[in-house]
Parts: structure tokens; C-alpha cells; sequence
């Protein structure tokens, strides 16, 4: 039940970051330095020393066996989209994807019965993946959407035996491979998937 909490709060969390990198694009560039800096110096102080509701605040959100310093990771990952990648709508769509995709793919696969010891993850966690990344890419990218939820959904897949947080990641590779792509979406087809939400 904690685990299908927290991937609640991250998808919530990341899709709000996601929007938020829609409206305001480049200039969240300094604010997420800032945050990176105040998330290190708190992680730390938070490992040595009991801190009021931020503790309490981390303690539920990570994962019993992790020290909770995927939230860094993800801003770490952010942050390199921004400066790396013009494109501000494939970085939007690789933050949302990741958002989206990551917690259904955990909160399904936590039951899943087709489960690959050898990645640690399950079928079912891979298709919840793969189809939610489809259903937010194809509408705007088309086929191309596709082949970047597939691609998506194996990274993720395999992420347990890369060794590196996938948080830091997986949102800049989709939003990378987006970028490349020729078809770019317009930003009122934007505002109607927005509408639909």
C-alpha cells in the first residue's frame, strides 16, 4: 500500500513538473539549480538529524530498501534536459511519459504474475508502461510515438540492471529522441490534450 502511495505522488508530482516546464521553459533553469542545492543539503541533514514534516515527508515516500535521493536524481535529469534540448515540447512529453509511465508500471507490476527474475520487473508493469507512454505520444507524434514508447518501456524495463537511477535518466533519453523527431506538435493540439485531462 506505501509503494502504490508513493508512485501516486510521483506521478503527481512529475506531471505538475511537467506542466510547469511548459508555461515557463528555460527560465526554470535557476530555480531547479537552487532546488538541487536545498534537496542536497537536506538529504544530509535529514540523514544525520530528525527534521520536522520533511523527515516524516521522505521517510513515506521512498522505497523501504533506497535512501530517497530519487527526487535529486529526477531534478538532476530535468535540469540537463533544459540545458541540453531546445525542443521545450519533448522535454514536457519525456517528463510527462516518465511520470506517468513509471508509477503505473510499478503500481500494476506489483501484482503482476509473468514477472522476469533477471530485471527484477514484471510483463504486465512493461505493457502498463508501454501503453500509457503510447496513449500520451501517439496523438501527437503518431507511429513515431510508438516506436518512442517501446523504446521507452525497454529502458525501463531493463533499468534495474544498468545500475543508475532511471529518474536521472529515462525523462532526457525520451525527451532527446523526441527532439529528433520530424514531426513536432503543435502547441494547440497541446492545449487540447490538456482540455481532455
Amino acid at each position: 500500500m506505501r509503494e502504490i502511495y508513493r508512485q501516486i505522488v510521483h506521478l503527481i508530482a512529475g506531471t505538475l513538473i511537467a506542466f510547469s516546464v511548459l508555461i515557463f521553459k528555460k527560465q526554470l533553469i535557476i530555480p531547479l539549480i537552487v532546488s538541487i542545492v536545498i534537496g542536497i543539503c537536506l538529504y544530509f541533514l535529514c540523514k544525520r538529524y530528525y527534521v520536522p514534516i520533511i523527515s516524516d515527508l521522505l521517510n513515506l515516500c521512498k522505497r523501504e530498501k533506497e535512501d530517497g535521493k530519487g527526487a535529486i536524481y529526477f531534478a538532476f535529469g530535468m535540469l540537463f534536459s533544459l540545458i541540453l534540448i531546445d525542443d521545450i515540447k519533448a522535454i514536457f512529453f519525456g517528463i510527462l511519459v516518465f511520470a506517468v509511465g513509471d508509477a503505473l508500471a510499478t503500481i500494476i507490476g506489483i501484482n503482476g504474475r509473468l514477472k522476469i527474475s533477471y530485471f527484477g520487473k514484471t510483463v504486465e508493469g512493461f505493457l502498463a508502461f508501454f501503453i500509457s507512454a503510447s496513449l500520451i505520444l501517439y496523438p501527437f507524434y503518431g507511429i513515431y510515438g510508438i516506436f518512442v514508447a517501446l523504446t521507452s518501456a525497454l529502458i525501463e524495463f531493463v533499468s534495474k540492471r544498468i545500475k543508475v537511477d532511471d529518474n536521472l535518466y529515462l525523462p532526457f533519453v525520451v525527451a532527446f529522441i523526441l527532439s529528433i523527431c520530424p514531426y513536432k506538435p503543435q502547441f494547440f493540439h497541446i492545449l487540447t490534450f490538456c482540455s481532455i485531462l
